[in-house]
C-alpha cells in the first residue's frame, strides 16, 4: 500500500493527518504528507450540498503544481503536471448536478482569467475576466476593450456575490460596439435562458449630489457617495450588456444590474442593456447621469428605478416587463426634501404582459402597475408608449405624493417642483390607465389607443420567438391614416442631448431598432429587423420584416389556397361544361347588354338545381 509523501492534507487547525489503528500501528506505517493550503479557487470549509457555489480549480499559485507525483506508464492514465481532478478545465462544468443547479463554473467561462483584488491603478482588460470576489476601482481608471466578457461567479467563499464596484473618483471606460459588446454575466452554468440573481452587479459612484449630500449604498460597508460635482465624469459605459445578475452583495441587499449613485452629467451611458436581474435593472440613487439607448428585460422587480433627489434625462428607453416583473419605472423622491427628484423621461416603449403577475423579492408592494411615481417626485414624462396592460394592472400608479404640482400642462419654470404627465402618452390594454392614491390627482388623461407595435403578442416574455417593438407610420397602404405613434408628439427640450423625433415610444417604423446586434433579444434570434435600404443583412431575421414562423404560416396557407383552387376549378369545369349545352345563344338578344339567364335542370339523382348566370357580352 502506497500513499505519496507528495499528498496533501488540509482542513482545521490541529488536524491529525494520520491516525494507524490495530495492526496498521507498528512496522512500517503511513505517516507523513503536506498538511498544506492547496489554494483552491472556491472551496468553503463548511461545503456541503446546500452550498450555494463552489469551484474546485486550484489557483495559479497552487502547490498543487509542484511535487507532483508521475502517473503510471501505460495506456490507461493521462499524463498530469498537477494534483488532484482539475487544472483548469472543469470537466464537470456541462453535465453534472452541480452545474444543473447553477453551483459551479460554466464552461464558457473556463477560458477566463480570475481576478480578485482592488485596482488602484490604471487597467486595461483587453481578454475575458472571471470575477472570484468584489472587486473595487479605487483612485483609478479600468479599461475593458471591445467584445471582452466580465465572468463573476454566485459566491466568493465567504457568502458574498462578486461584483465590479467603481468608487467615486475612479472611472470605468467600457467601450464596446454593437458588433463586439461588453458583457458581464455569470460564470456559472444556467439552468434556464430566465436565470436570475447568479452574482451581484456593476456599480457606479460618484461625487454628484444626492439627498442629505452622502449615502451608503446598499449592501456595501463603509463606502459612500455623493458631493457636489454635478457634471463630475466616472467615465463610459457603451454597449455594455449586464445579464443574470442581483444576488445578495451583503448585508442581505440583492443587487441592481446597473447601479448609478451619485454619478455626473459628464459620465456617458449610451446603449446599455440588463437582462435577467433579481432585483432593479438600472437605478439612480441621487447624481445627474444621463442616459441614451437602454433596454431593460424580464428583471424581477423595477426596470428603471430612480430616488435620493437623482435628476438626469433619459430618451430611447425600451423595457419588457414578462410575466414576473413588478413596474417599468419606479421612481421616488424623500417627499419634499432636496434636492427633489426629476428624472425627464422621453421616447419610452414599455412592453407588459397580459396575464402576468408580479414576483418581486424586494418590493414594499406586489402592486401591478407599468409605472410607479412616488414620495414626492417630480420629473417631465413625454411620447412614452405604455402596451399591454393586464386587467389587474393599472398603466400608472402614484402614490405618496408631496407637494409638487401634478400636471398635464407642462410648464415654463418650476423645476424640480412639478411633474408633467403628457396626455398625449399612450396607454394601451384592458386594465386601468391610472390609480391615484388620496392626494395624488391632477393626472388624468392619455391616449388609449393601440400604438401599432409591428410584431408585439399580448403574453410577451423571454421565451417569446419573435418581436418587433417598432411602431407603424401609417394604418393604411395609402399611407393616409397616421399611426397613433406618430400623432399628437410632444416636443422634447431644447438641449443638447435630446433628440427631436416625429414618433413616441424608443423606436422609429422607418429602421431598424437599436437593439440589433448587440440585445440580447438579438443574440438569441428573437428581434425581428425591420426591413429597410441599407439595412446589413447580416442581423436580419428575414422575410422582409415578417417573423419566420409567420412567414412560413403564410407559405403554408398560399399552398392549401392553390390546392383548394385546383379542385374547385375542377368542379367549376364540370358544370361549365354541363350547363353551357343548355344555353341557347338565341336567348342573347343584345351582346352588349347584361342579361340574366335561369336555368333550370334535373340532375342525375333527380334533383333540381337553379342557376343564375349573368351573362354580359359573349361570357357567361
Amino acid at each position: 500500500l502506497w500513499f505519496s509523501s507528495q499528498n496533501i492534507i488540509y482542513g482545521a487547525t490541529g488536524i491529525t493527518a494520520f491516525e494507524n489503528e490495530g495492526s496498521c500501528s507498528s512496522g512500517s506505517r503511513l505517516t507523513t504528507a503536506r498538511i498544506i493550503d492547496p489554494r483552491l479557487t472556491t472551496v468553503p470549509g463548511t461545503a456541503d450540498e446546500d452550498t450555494e457555489f463552489i469551484d474546485p480549480r486550484p489557483l495559479s499559485n497552487s502547490p498543487v503544481y509542484s511535487s507532483f507525483d508521475a502517473t503510471p506508464s501505460d495506456s490507461f492514465y493521462t499524463t498530469t503536471n498537477y494534483m488532484g481532478a482539475f487544472d483548469t478545465d472543469l470537466w464537470i462544468s456541462d453535465w453534472s448536478y452541480l452545474a444543473e443547479n447553477s453551483r459551479i463554473p460554466s464552461s464558457e467561462s473556463g477560458d477566463a482569467s480570475t481576478f480578485c483584488g482592488d485596482i488602484t491603478s490604471d487597467t486595461t482588460w483587453s481578454s475575458d475576466i472571471t470575477l472570484s470576489c468584489q472587486v473595487f476601482v479605487s483612485d483609478a481608471t479600468l479599461t475593458i476593450n471591445a467584445g471582452v466578457t466580465i465572468y463573476a461567479f454566485l459566491d466568493d467563499g465567504d457568502g458574498k456575490s462578486p461584483a465590479l464596484i467603481v468608487l467615486p473618483g475612479a472611472r470605468l471606460n467600457a467601450r464596446g460596439t454593437s458588433a463586439a459588446p461588453i458583457t458581464f454575466t455569470t460564470g456559472t452554468t444556467l439552468s434556464s435562458p430566465s436565470d436570475r440573481g447568479l452574482w451581484g452587479g456593476l456599480i457606479i459612484m460618484g461625487n454628484a449630489p444626492v439627498y442629505q449630500g452622502t449615502q451608503e449604498v446598499e449592501g456595501i460597508t463603509g463606502q459612500t457617495y455623493g458631493g457636489n460635482d454635478a457634471t463630475e465624469s466616472s467615465g463610459t459605459l457603451e454597449y455594455v450588456r449586464v445579464w443574470h445578475g442581483g444576488s445578495v452583495i451583503g448585508e442581505n441587499n440583492e443587487i441592481n444590474g446597473i447601479t448609478l449613485a451619485g454619478v455626473g452629467s459628464g459620465t456617458t451611458v449610451r446603449f446599455c442593456e440588463v437582462a435577467f436581474n433579481l432585483d432593479d435593472g438600472f437605478e439612480m440613487f441621487g447624481g445627474t447621469v444621463n442616459l441614451k439607448y437602454i433596454s431593460v428585460l424580464f428583471v424581477g422587480d423595477d426596470a428603471i428605478d430612480t430616488d435620493e433627489g437623482y435628476q438626469g434625462k433619459i430618451q430611447f428607453a425600451f423595457v419588457m416587463i414578462g410575466t414576473d416583473g413588478h413596474h417599468g419605472t419606479e421612481m421616488d423622491s424623500k417627499g419634499d426634501a432636496s434636492p427633489r427628484s426629476f428624472p425627464q423621461l422621453y421616447s419610452a416603449t414599455f412592453v407588459g404582459h397580459l396575464s402576468g403577475t408580479p414576483s418581486s423579492v424586494s418590493s414594499d408592494d406586489q402592486i401591478e402597475a407599468m409605472m410607479r411615481l412616488r414620495e414626492g417626485t417630480g420629473g417631465e414624462f413625454g411620447n412614452l408608449i405604455l402596451t399591454n396592460v393586464n386587467v389587474d394592472a393599472v398603466g400608472v400608479y402614484q402614490d405618496s405624493c408631496g407637494s409638487e404640482i401634478r400636471t398635464q400642462e407642462l410648464p415654463s419654470s418650476g423645476k424640480p417642483d412639478y411633474m408633467w404627465f403628457s396626455s398625449n402618452n399612450i396607454v394601451s390594454g384592458p386594465g386601468a390607465s391610472f390609480e391615484l392614491r388620496p392626494g395624488c390627482d391632477g393626472i388624468t388623461t392619455v391616449i388609449g389607443s393601440d400604438p401599432a407595435l409591428r410584431l408585439m403578442p399580448t403574453d410577451a416574455d423571454y421565451d417569446s420567438t419573435s418581436i418587433d417593438p417598432s411602431v407603424l407610420e401609417f394604418l393604411d397602404a395609402e399611407k393616409t391614416i397616421p399611426g397613433p405613434a406618430y400623432s399628437f408628439v410632444d416636443d422634447v427640450p431644447d438641449d443638447n442631448f435630446f433628440d427631436s423625433v416625429p414618433y413616441k415610444g424608443a423606436f422609429s417604423s422607418d429602421q431598424s431598432t437599436w437593439l440589433v446586434g448587440w440585445s440580447w433579444l438579438a443574440d438569441n434570434d428573437v428581434l425581428v429587423e425591420t426591413s429597410t435600404p441599407g439595412a446589413s443583412s447580416s442581423s436580419k431575421k428575414k422575410s422582409s420584416g415578417i417573423a419566420e414562423p409567420i412567414f412560413w404560416t403564410i407559405i403554408a396557407i398560399l399552398i392549401v389556397v392553390v390546392i383548394a383552387a385546383c379542385i374547385m376549378g375542377y368542379i367549376c369545369m364540370g358544370y361549365k361544361n354541363k350547363y353551357e349545352q343548355l344555353i341557347d345563344q338565341g336567348d342573347i338578344l343584345n351582346p352588349t347588354n347584361p342579361a340574366a339567364l335561369h336555368l333550370h335542370s334535373v340532375g342525375e339523382n333527380g334533383d333540381t338545381e337553379n342557376i343564375e348566370l349573368t351573362v354580359k357580352d359573349t361570357e357567361v
